[in-house]
């Protein structure tokens, strides 16, 4: 069974896409070149992930996504940096001929992950590459406590964020049981904070919740989304920090058919102790 690693507010779930035709935009729209940094990870015919290049050989992701090829005991692991993923929408597998793929040497998650606890936990993770990526300039970290900053102690902010990952793209009604696709193309979703939801801190203090809107204005985190990168909506240097990784949201509708209708779960990089363990992996 092919799987995204998605996580939902209520249980870490894989899905299985089938490709099809256009219709309810969920994943956001096409990124094209405005976050080259922002990755695939792909396992060969069994999983995605979505990362983001944090050092020329260091691509920050979720720990769930870790942790799952740590338990499935994978032994092949690609990244690509492409617009575009050159991967076989049937076999999942790498297009042989095409795209540009850097295989993965090793990967760690943070030491306080616990699955059993999800969401309660540190869930994040790294994977080093076996090369450095050549031309592509990694994103920046933030410095501590940089959430604050943006959205202030009242929560009222005219900042948005935007969540840059690879995850489902649309779901396809018609015909019997909707269905998620997934076309391996880097999209970026737009996201508005939101304090009513626990977005700083009201329920766990490495929570970073955002407000989604699955349309073709906005889009929304899906599954394939795990691990991808939330940045502040804003030109410059600042546009290029990551701010959080996504880990998961809730899903609603039949059989989860709208992802990330409420609220997108990220968990925070600006916390000091965060940054802490990711210098240990960046030079």
């Amino acid at each position: 069974m092919r799987r995204t690693v998605a996580a939902t507010a209520v249980a870490l779930l894989s899905v299985v896409l089938v490709p099809g035709p256009a219709d309810a935009i969920v994943g956001g729209q096409p990124d094209g070149d405005g976050h080259p940094y922002a990755g695939l990870i792909l396992v060969p015919g069994e999983g995605v992930c979505s990362g983001t290049l944090i050092d020329e050989d260091v691509v920050l992701t979720a720990g769930h996504c870790t942790d799952f090829f740590d338990q499935e005991e994978f032994e092949t692991v690609l990244v690509t940096f492409d617009a575009d993923a050159a991967v076989d929408a049937e076999t999942w597998e790498p297009v042989e001929g095409e795209g540009t793929w850097y295989a993965v040497s090793s990967w760690e998650t943070h030491p306080d992950y616990v699955e059993a606890d999800w969401p309660y936990t540190y869930d994040y993770g790294v994977i080093l590459l076996e090369d450095p990526v050549i031309g592509i300039e990694p994103a920046n970290l933030p410095t501590a406590g940089l959430i604050e900053q943006l959205v202030g102690s009242t929560g009222q902010t005219s900042y948005q964020f935007m969540d840059v990952g690879y995850g489902v793209s649309r779901i396809v009604r018609g015909g019997g049981t909707p269905v998620s696709t997934l076309d391996f193309e880097r999209k970026v979703s737009i996201q508005r904070f939101r304090p009513g939801q626990g977005a700083v801190g009201a329920a766990d203090p490495l929570w970073f919740m955002l407000g989604n809107v699955p349309s073709p204005e906005h889009g929304s985190a899906c599954g394939g989304d795990s691990g991808s990168a939330i940045f502040p909506a804003a030109d410059g240097e600042l546009g290029d920090t990551v701010l959080a990784v996504h880990t998961g949201g809730y899903s609603l509708g039949f059989e989860g058919e709208i992802c990330g209708r409420v609220a997108s779960l990220n968990h925070r990089i600006d916390d000091p102790a965060i940054l802490a363990w990711l210098y240990q992996y960046v030079d």
